[in-house]
């Protein structure tokens, strides 16, 4: 049983993880990027964490495609 404070269901599986004890969890985050004359863009590190995450295999999968862009936001 996960306690309440460290569970959180997975943004793209639904299933439950705990947040401290899962190898790998990934966290939301969002951030400033320098927008670049010739395209693309310069990150800069201020990132800003939301209370979403998800488990390491589910962010693999979605990062090869096999998730749909509408289920990764």
């Amino acid at each position: 049983m996960i306690p309440a404070f460290r569970k959180a269901p997975c943004e793209l599986c639904g299933a439950d993880l705990d947040i401290e004890k899962t190898p790998g969890v990934h966290q939301w985050t969002s951030g400033w990027v320098m927008r670049r004359e010739g395209g693309g863009g310069h990150g800069v590190s201020l990132p800003v964490r939301e209370r979403r995450f998800a488990h390491h295999a589910c962010v693999d999968l979605a990062s090869r495609g096999s998730l749909t862009q509408g289920k990764l936001l």
